[in-house]
């Protein structure tokens, strides 16, 4: 076993709305390929992971709809979160879950919805950082060679490198960035000391349970009682009902003095919004990516046009914009309007929008 596999799979992606809603969450759409995100990530994490079975902790909503869509082709374990807390309390409870099965085992923290390509790459990576925290109890960072000053995205200032990390390119973490200014971004790119931080972890469960033990200690007790519990529903419920809200950048990563980056050779997107669209398919001379059958498209630029209904679409001389229909709603909006869209399902909502659409 190389490592044992936790996936984070909560929220809904409300960002690919009419695709994405609480019936239907970003995690079980195709938006990169023939799989579902969820099952990339699980075919990524078995391949990497010496074929450990995974945990999965998601929401209530996307658990079930996860359970329909996967049915017996993938086994995994799966802890369902009532409400969403941000990522510290779920690695706290999946580092106690993953203790309590494997020891003090080292553990890969993966989200659920990310692009990653090729494969191999992948893996080589997260068998280098595995050896790393392994040989030196490091909490490792997956870091991304930037290829765009992005807003959109924090980053990892690194230092000196670190040898024999098994041929893969690992280095001290100086510290953690905010997602910064477009100006801040563009400087940070041309240093060439900077990487995206991809969310993506690897440590020994012991590493990561005694930094959270000092510097998120409520959070710690709260989540050793549920593994008392025996992490039955009644507790983790009470868990999710009583403890902060946090993520792990800012509750253990911005403050640990044991922190390393691996910088692998793959590819990676996050698959944040309908903007994500343009990095993983084609795009056509005029620079308009189309997704999805029975798409007619005549002189448009700069657009993303995706079908995901049994409709005939045609698109002509649209220019910077977004178009996505389903079978019972369509999204037209302007590309430079995308990163509101948020803002817009809010308007829609007391507009008596039907809720099924979201």
């Amino acid at each position: 076993m190389i490592a044992v596999p936790l996936i984070l799979a909560g929220g809904r992606g409300e960002r690919f709305w009419p695709l994405s809603r609480s019936s239907n969450p970003k995690q079980l759409l195709r938006l990169a390929g023939n799989k579902t995100m969820v099952e990339e990530t699980l075919a990524r994490a078995r391949a990497a992971c010496g074929g450990a079975q995974p945990l999965v902790i998601t929401g209530r909503q996307c658990a079930a709809a996860m359970r329909r869509a996967l049915g017996r082709r993938v086994a995994y374990d799966c802890i369902v979160e009532p409400v969403g807390k941000n990522t510290a309390p779920a690695i706290a409870l999946g580092a106690l879950w993953v203790r309590r099965r494997h020891g003090d085992a080292v553990m890969l923290v993966a989200s659920a919805d990310h692009a990653i390509a090729p494969k191999q790459a992948f893996v080589k990576a997260v068998r280098s950082a595995a050896f790393l925290a392994q040989k030196t109890g490091s909490l490792v960072v997956f870091g991304i060679r930037p290829t765009r000053p992005d807003t959109g995205y924090g980053y990892i200032n690194i230092g000196k490198p670190i040898s024999g990390a098994g041929g893969t390119a690992s280095y001290q973490v100086r510290r953690f960035v905010e997602k910064p200014s477009a100006a801040v971004a563009r400087e940070y790119v041309r240093s060439g000391n900077y990487l995206w931080n991809s969310g993506m972890f690897v440590w020994k469960t012991s590493a990561i349970l005694s930094e959270i033990k000092e510097h998120m200690p409520r959070l710690y007790r709260q989540a050793c009682a549920v593994e008392r519990a025996g992490f039955t529903k009644a507790s983790i419920d009470r868990y999710y009902k009583t403890c902060e809200s946090e993520s792990i950048d800012y509750g253990i990563m911005e403050k640990s003095s044991r922190i390393a980056a691996v910088c692998g050779a793959f590819c990676w997107d996050d698959i944040g919004s309908w903007e994500a669209m343009t990095r993983v398919h084609p795009k056509n001379k005029k620079g308009t990516v189309a997704v999805g059958p029975a798409v007619f498209d005549h002189e448009s630029s700069n657009s993303i046009i995706y079908n995901a209904s049994p409709l005939h679409v045609a698109s002509i001389g649209l220019d910077n914009a977004v178009l996505v229909v389903t079978p019972d709603a369509v999204l037209a909006v302007a590309r430079p309007l995308l990163p509101g869209l948020k803002k817009y399902l809010g308007m829609m909502k007391e507009k008596k929008f039907p809720a099924k659409l979201f």
